[in-house]
């Protein structure tokens, strides 16, 4: 079965919680496993895969920020 990627789904494991954030955290301090596909990592659409983007999915789950891939809050995918 192929894996459709969403984004910020770093772990593949189909919701975006947590868990992505602590994913991405050991990918870019730890030397953990990419995201795969990479892009899965990118949440916040500025092509890196970097602290901004666990920040952009901590905003996301715990203060009510844009979606993932939503850079301009419109409801439409960016990235």
């Amino acid at each position: 079965m192929e894996y459709a990627a969403l984004c910020a789904d770093a772990n593949r494991d189909g919701r975006i919680n947590i868990s992505d954030a602590v994913y991405l955290r050991s990918y870019i301090f730890y030397g953990g496993p990419a995201p795969s596909p990479l892009s899965a990592g990118d949440a916040n659409c500025d092509a890196l895969i970097n602290v901004s983007d666990i920040v952009w999915i901590l905003n996301y789950i715990f203060k009510g920020g844009y979606a993932p891939c939503d850079s301009d809050g419109d409801g439409e995918p960016d990235c």
